[in-house]
């Protein structure tokens, strides 16, 4: 069975939503988490995508952070705000799909070093690899994917010398995100993909055109289910659209028993 699952930074679901909806008529998606969807959940648009077939939950939060998770299948055991790191952030959401646990995750931008902000991004970082350690193990079905605003590597970023120090590639941020990786997870994009790669663009500066970007988006998986992926890519083109996102979707093929 395939089972297609896509993480996508919407940047405003309501200013975003026609953009949505092409796209899953387009390319059909079993599960869709979005990230920054901006709107308290009793403005989130539920019916225009259960007019396609989906079923919703959401996370949300008036004009800022929010998530939200769209699939045909059903989405059982949701919970939010299961772990401290939030502070009444709406920054994650867990839904199980049949065996397969997946959180959507928007992590904190943490705007500059040596501020409150920055703190808070590592704290929520170190603090969801505890919840995991608490309530998982890598034998599991576990897939965590979203904007994690972090570049992990060099080939996440147009200019290793420029974003050297600065916020999304600073050293401390890529050092708790690599502890969070080694709890057991694989990097569903780099199975596939080594060359330098990225999944959101500044609208400042043509810098989509010019290819100055970050990997910062990203779908992990427990082994078992890295096993069972036979396809991950970063969806570039719903960047060039009229009006876009500022992230472009990321995209990972399963191919699952039954």
């Amino acid at each position: 069975m395939r089972f297609k699952v896509v993480s996508w930074n919407v940047n405003s679901i309501r200013a975003r939503l026609e953009l949505v909806l092409d796209f899953l008529k387009a390319n059909q998606p079993d599960v869709l988490c979005m990230q920054e969807t901006k709107v308290e959940n009793v403005l989130f648009p539920k019916e225009a995508f259960e007019e396609l077939g989906y079923n919703v939950a959401t996370a949300g939060q008036k004009r800022f952070n929010g998530v939200a998770t769209v699939s045909k299948l059903n989405l059982e055991d949701i919970k939010t705000d299961f772990f401290d790191a939030e502070k009444d952030h709406k920054r994650s959401l867990l839904t199980k799909i049949n065996d397969i646990t997946i959180i959507n995750l928007y992590f904190p931008n943490g705007q500059a070093p040596d501020t409150e902000q920055f703190q808070y991004k590592l704290n929520f970082i170190y603090e969801l690899k505890s919840f995991l350690s608490k309530h998982y193990s890598i034998e599991d079905k576990l897939i965590i994917l979203g904007d994690f605003n972090v570049a992990m590597e060099e080939n996440d970023v147009y200019d290793v010398k420029q974003m050297e120090g600065k916020i999304g590639f600073h050293p401390e941020e890529r050092k708790a995100l690599k502890e969070l990786y080694s709890w057991g997870f694989v990097d569903l994009f780099r199975k596939f993909n080594k060359e330098k790669a990225f999944s959101w663009w500044d609208y400042r500066a043509a810098s989509f055109w010019k290819d100055r970007g970050l990997r910062i988006d990203y779908i992990w998986s427990t082994p078992t289910l890295a096993d069972k992926c036979k396809d991950c890519f970063i969806d570039k083109s719903y960047r060039r659209k009229k009006k876009p996102s500022d992230h472009a979707p990321v995209v990972a093929v399963f191919e699952l028993e039954g």
